[in-house]
């Protein structure tokens, strides 16, 4: 749920810069395209055929623009069209696609453990990794049922000015209102949000799952009335500017955007940063076969990943793109070797598991 929730976000941040002036048309158009929004938009898209190949994203504000960084050589190279349809590939979406026999969807962007969902469901195909080579990316990267193009990072940001120019060392702090008085703010959906209750309480990184979901609920009960739990990424942005929070766990995407805005006042951490993992998926029965896979292997592209983190801040998951990186690049990536030394990744498979009944719990808790 999250990674659709940032997958959506992305393509907002891409879409606000746009009408800003800070990109021009054909870097947004590169930007949606290595969110997998290539090509071409038809709105209502209601079927596909093997001469083209049909994406689903989260496309959000941003769902009528077309890119041409991954779909036009694709196209050059293999004759065939890539479409995009900004429905949103919800899990419930593609099941019932599969089960009535009227897939209409060739790849879909979630994330990792949308993908071993769906696997588990036999809704999608095992990525064919004759095709996709999987080498370029890291190897909990290329899933059974999934192969991530970008990645993202939940963050501790702060209002440098609301804190008196200390800054937080780590998550203990989010906890600490004598130190830094003044609301916070966290998700309302649940990934990533428990593992840094924990580690603020003193588990180790290593041992977070599965969660101790009580210890995490004791911890921070007493500090409900301080926490705003937010829905959307451009809401972050929102109580920092208005000073409705001096610190908080958002996206590092976000984070980037306040610290642009205002450098000396708004900034983040690295420290235990919470890595996150995008994924392609492909419906049993897609209508372009196996072609999908070549259009999947050319989005694992440095050249294209940099872009993309040029213009929105997702990180790329291929580690060559590393090499191509400028020093502020590399300041903002959370896969540069500096910015991931404490990271913890998010266990995928916990999720597929529980998350329907953690999501559940965790929203009864934080309406209690």
């Amino acid at each position: 749920m999250t990674s659709s929730h940032f997958a959506k976000d992305a393509a907002e941040i891409a879409l606000e810069k746009f009408n800003r002036g800070e990109i021009d048309r054909r870097s947004f158009l590169i930007a949606l395209g290595g969110l997998g929004l290539a090509a071409a938009f038809k709105p209502g898209v209601a079927r596909a055929d093997a001469s083209e190949i049909v994406v689903c994203n989260w496309g959000g504000a941003a769902a009528d623009a077309f890119a041409k960084a991954y779909g036009d050589p694709f196209t050059k190279k293999s004759g065939m069209k890539v479409v995009i349809d900004g429905a949103g590939p919800a899990v419930g979406t593609i099941r019932a696609m599969v089960e009535s026999g009227k897939v209409i969807w060739d790849a879909t962007d979630g994330g990792m453990i949308d993908s071993l969902t769906l696997g588990k469901g036999n809704l999608v195909e095992k990525i064919d990794y004759a095709i996709v080579d999987k080498s370029q990316v890291p190897e909990n990267f290329a899933g059974e049922f999934g192969v991530s193009n970008y990645v993202y990072s939940n963050v501790l940001a702060y209002d440098a000015d609301a804190t008196k120019g200390v800054a937080p060392t780590g998550w203990a702090d989010f906890f600490d209102t004598a130190k830094f008085p003044g609301k916070r703010t966290m998700c309302k959906w649940i990934q990533g949000q428990l593992e840094f209750v924990l580690m603020a309480d003193g588990v180790a990184p290593a041992d977070l799952y599965p969660l101790d979901v009580d210890r995490a609920f004791k911890k921070l009960k007493p500090m409900l009335a301080d926490i705003i739990f937010w829905e959307g990424g451009a809401q972050t942005q929102q109580l920092f500017r208005e000073g409705e929070v001096v610190m908080g766990n958002i996206w590092h995407t976000r984070a980037n955007l306040l610290n642009k805005e205002t450098p000396d006042k708004f900034k983040w951490i690295w420290e235990q940063n919470i890595l996150s993992a995008s994924a392609w998926s492909v419906p049993k029965g897609n209508p372009a076969g196996k072609k999908v896979f070549e259009f999947i292997n050319s989005t694992l592209d440095p050249a294209g990943q940099l872009v993309l983190l040029q213009i929105m801040g997702n990180g790329p998951s291929n580690p060559k793109t590393l090499a191509l990186m400028t020093p502020e690049d590399a300041k903002v990536n959370p896969t540069t070797k500096e910015n991931a030394a404490s990271q913890i990744m998010l266990n995928p498979a916990y999720y597929a598991e529980h998350e329907t009944e953690l999501q559940n719990k965790y929203l009864d808790f934080i309406s209690s």
